[in-house]
């Protein structure tokens, strides 16, 4: 049978997720940007070298929130897409409890050895070791707040609320600007201000994300029940580990980048590669929006088993990133002054050296985009080692190829960032073909499982009731091809019947013919699995939140014929998902 899968539901979901999670990745770069800016402005030259010098050890704080907030956010939206809420309770408090823990021991280590840590990175001898020592101890104050709160916030953005991640973020990054100028300009603190200021705003934040859990749409709850930890703890860390070894390789080659830089083009290049570090992170920042709904969108529909709305995830995710960076490639090629002046760079003395390197640099944005995208799919996928081998290869192969070019002749180290970009994303494309050719149930480069167990009917319908009619009758040939009882394919069609005309009749009032219902069924053994999804008004079917004028009687029929039947309201869509016994 011939599936047609609409794109409107996956798509509004992505636009759903990526716009409130887009600006809270901006508002949480901006408050980067925002220390480097006002320090560089308020304090000088040496402070945004001394917040870059140190940038490989804060490294570490997100590293560690990776691996239990995406690892753990990543494992409970699968959960979710199963609709197992034992698992996900037991996930999100595995994660939670870990990352304090982790916290806190990170913040004593800092605390204590701080001098020590940042000689590892930064010569004694250097003019901003004494201010980079001092921005470090503040900042690992608040080393618990930082870990625990991108955790939570992982987990809010994974449970369909993105917007409030974003209502936190972006709050507290004018808050963050307020509180840098308060502190450094009117108390005098220095750079140990901007970090004060950062501190408080991690507060504020978390604060704000907090307010979830006490919402009706919560899945999540603190479980500590029987062994809870030591299993979730290696799974959350499995999950985690490619992007978290990434993140933490980002900091070990900012390390590298530092030195080729320093050595080959001095306190001048230094300069420079801080600001092009700064527009690097400005990607990221992209791809933590965009590229987020991989784990979130991404892992609820494999916990679905639906490959199909994956891949259109995945084209979408693409098409976005893309557009994105080359409006930005376009503004650095064009205006790079536009960019380079908000870190001082009309008035470095280095401005022709800087505009020229923005120009090259911004050329590896759009290939990095692309590996970053491709190592988070291969991870929800299930082809970690793959992964790895893109986080590892990403930042590992970027400063062999920068040291190369730099002894070619230093002037153009900074083509060294796309070849290596380029050159990354070759091989992955030939590895991912091999892999097809030994497997070809797995698609060429994004590696999608083109199969799924049992046999699977994944299509999408208009809210009409003619294109509802057409669409029972799709179901019905369905069950019979897979051999479902009568008994079973009865109340089936008895449930999407009732359902689906309940969606037509009150789900949305205007313009309904531009409105999709995606019917996804999946015949296993023993169980035949129904999921409904649309974009109306929220509608529980569970006879909890009955509209006025819906009938009650059909939806008790529903509720009585199903062997089991959940409700969730995430990503402003209606998600009803029933199951049944295969032969009863």
């Amino acid at each position: 049978m011939e599936e047609k899968r609409n794109s409107y539901l996956v798509s509004r979901a992505l636009k759903t997720f990526m716009f409130a999670s887009v600006l809270a990745s901006l508002a949480q770069q901006l408050a980067t940007m925002t220390d480097a800016i006002v320090v560089s402005n308020l304090i000088g030259p040496d402070a945004i070298s001394a917040v870059n010098v140190v940038a490989p050890i804060i490294a570490l704080f997100p590293t560690i929130s990776i691996l239990f907030g995406i690892g753990g956010s990543v494992l409970a939206a699968k959960a979710i897409g199963r609709r197992d809420e034992t698992e996900a309770n037991q996930v999100f408090t595995t994660a939670l409890t870990a990352s304090i823990i982790s916290g806190i021991l990170l913040t004593l280590l800092l605390c204590l050895l701080t001098p020590e840590i940042v000689a590892l990175v930064c010569p004694k001898d250097s003019r901003f070791f004494d201010m980079a020592v001092s921005y470090l101890h503040t900042m690992s104050l608040g080393t618990v707040l930082i870990i625990a709160g991108f955790t939570i916030q992982n987990f809010v953005k994974t449970d369909g609320n993105p917007r409030l991640v974003m209502m936190a973020v972006m709050s507290s990054t004018v808050l963050n600007l307020i509180l840098d100028i308060l502190f450094i300009k009117g108390f005098g603190m220095g750079i140990d201000g901007s970090a004060w200021g950062s501190i408080i705003c991690f507060i504020f934040s978390i604060s704000i994300c907090l307010t979830h859990f006490r919402s009706k749409h919560c899945s999540f709850r603190l479980q500590f029940a029987g062994n809870w930890m030591g299993p979730d703890v290696m799974r959350c860390i499995t999950e985690g580990f490619p992007m978290s070894i990434n993140t933490l390789l980002m900091g070990l080659c900012v390390y590298g980048f530092n030195s080729i830089v320093i050595h080959t083009l001095g306190a001048d290049g230094m300069y420079v590669w801080s600001v092009c570090l700064q527009l690097l992170m400005l990607t990221q920042l992209m791809l933590a929006g965009i590229g987020s709904s991989i784990y979130s969108i991404g892992g609820l529909l494999i916990g679905e088993r639906d490959m199909i709305g994956l891949n259109i995830l995945i084209q979408r995710v693409l098409f976005y990133v893309s557009i994105s960076l080359l409006v930005l490639i376009l503004i650095i090629e064009i205006w790079p002054g536009l960019f380079g002046n908000l870190f001082g760079g009309s008035n470095s003395g280095v401005s022709n050296l800087l505009h020229k390197a923005l120009r090259i640099f911004s050329l590896m944005l759009l290939p990095y985009a692309w590996l970053a995208i491709l190592r988070a799919l291969y991870q929800m996928v299930g082809f970690r080692s793959v992964s790895i081998v893109i986080s590892i290869g990403q930042l590992v192969v970027m400063v062999f190829f920068v040291w190369i070019f730099a002894l070619i002749h230093p002037s153009i180290l900074w083509w060294g960032y796309s070849a290596s970009a380029v050159a990354l994303i070759a091989v992955i494309v030939a590895i991912t073909w091999v892999i097809h050719a030994k497997r070809p149930e797995y698609a060429p480069v994004t590696l999608i499982p083109q199969v799924t167990e049992g046999q699977a009917l994944n299509f999408s319908v208009r809210l009409t009731e003619k294109d509802v009619v057409s669409a029972l009758g799709q179901i019905v040939n369905f069950l019979q091809e897979c051999d479902i009882s009568k008994h079973t394919a009865y109340s089936i069609r008895l449930c999407c019947d009732e359902l689906l005309n309940n969606i037509v009749r009150y789900a949305v009032k205007k313009h309904p013919d531009r409105h999709y219902i995606d019917i996804h069924i999946r015949c296993t053994e023993p169980m035949v699995i129904v999921l409904l999804k649309d974009d109306g008004r929220p509608f529980n079917p569970i006879l909890k939140e009955t509209p006025e004028g819906i009938e009650h009687l059909g939806l008790r029929l529903v509720n009585g014929t199903t062997q089991n039947m959940t409700y969730k309201y995430m990503y402003d869509q209606n998600m009803v998902y029933m199951t049944f016994l295969r032969n009863q």
